[in-house]
């Protein structure tokens, strides 16, 4: 009767503690998730926004029509999205010159001034020596950013067309391979 009662106790302790603490379990669902199941087909225009560019003034989106877009959406916070800027960069550097672009969509509650910090100072490894962003990085709201795809959960990106038609998302961080060979056939 004693370790009956111990034991529904302690599962009590248990699940109160699961309530209340809300641990973040996603590193299991990650380790066991297929790496080409994040990405998934759309097929809709880029609406027509226009956002501040972190660096001063506006960067209508429609002025990237012509070119194939990853349109990145990230926070100064996020870890999954620091793990990507590496990736981006390379993309960036790789297929810059044959009418690609990443566009990196801020969508961090922490003001301009953080997101500004962020561009100015954090460098990260690129083969072997220490790279900065090489792709413009625009101030975001909720509300553009689910205009243009973005619907929640970071990192997520949007792969745009030529023809300024969304055609990919890809939910959680990417495998640059699979999205390399998305643009390519892009290009």
């Amino acid at each position: 009767m004693k370790k009956s009662l111990l034991f529904f106790v302690i599962s009590i302790i248990c699940v109160v503690a699961l309530l209340y603490f809300r641990p973040d379990f996603s590193w299991f669902a990650e380790a066991f998730a297929d790496d080409s199941s994040n990405i998934a087909d759309m097929n809709q225009p880029m609406p027509h926004v226009a956002l501040a560019a972190v660096d001063g003034g506006w960067v209508d989106m429609e002025s990237y029509k012509g070119k194939v877009v990853l349109i990145s959406f990230w926070t100064t916070w996020c870890p999954g999205c620091r793990d990507e800027m590496p990736e981006l960069i390379q993309l960036q550097q790789k297929l810059g010159s044959k009418g690609f672009t990443v566009v990196a969509v801020s969508v961090d509650d922490q003001g301009e001034e953080s997101v500004e910090s962020f561009v100015q100072t954090e460098h990260f490894p690129v083969d072997g020596s220490s790279a900065t962003l090489n792709f413009p990085v625009l101030l975001g709201s909720d509300e553009i950013a689910r205009k243009l795809g973005y619907e929640g959960g970071l990192p997520t990106s949007v792969l745009v067309s030529r023809d300024a038609k969304e055609v990919k998302i890809i939910r959680g961080p990417f495998n640059a391979q699979e999205v390399s060979k998305a643009i390519k056939h892009l290009l």
